[in-house]
């Protein structure tokens, strides 16, 4: 069974483009889209999503965290965090499922009291402390 993780773009709140940078503290009640650069921090009641270009020095937290582009920096995702195939994250994760698309790029530790993990290519796996 293949299960897609989609960024809900019908609730963006924020938008930065790929010609943007923004440096300094995110706060947002809904989703961001995030194309450009970003460094500093990010906390975000809803979605938060990086896309292909996009290149992020931060720490995020929020609902959701769906990555295509660069971030160094820890995440804190309460619903999930997916890494698309054009995704890398330098940093720790920190939330409840994980979904890893094959080509994406992770290094960092993995903290969550429940791992619902699925690879697209590899089947799905679950980890319960």
């Amino acid at each position: 069974m293949k299960q897609k993780t989609k960024f809900n773009s019908e609730n963006i709140n924020t938008f930065i483009g790929e010609e943007t940078e923004f440096k300094g503290v995110l706060n947002s009640q809904g989703s961001l889209r995030i194309e450009g650069s970003i460094e500093g921090e990010i906390n975000s009641q809803g979605e938060v999503y990086l896309g292909p270009k996009s290149k992020a020095k931060a720490n995020i937290t929020a609902k959701k965290v769906i990555v295509a582009g660069e971030l160094i920096g820890n995440i804190e995702a309460i619903k999930g965090l997916k890494i698309c195939s054009t995704g890398k994250i330098y940093g720790d994760i920190t939330g409840d499922r994980l979904i890893i698309e094959e080509g994406a790029i992770y290094k960092g530790k993995v903290n969550m009291d429940i791992i619902s993990s699925q690879n697209i290519y590899e089947g799905k796996f679950e980890l319960v402390k």
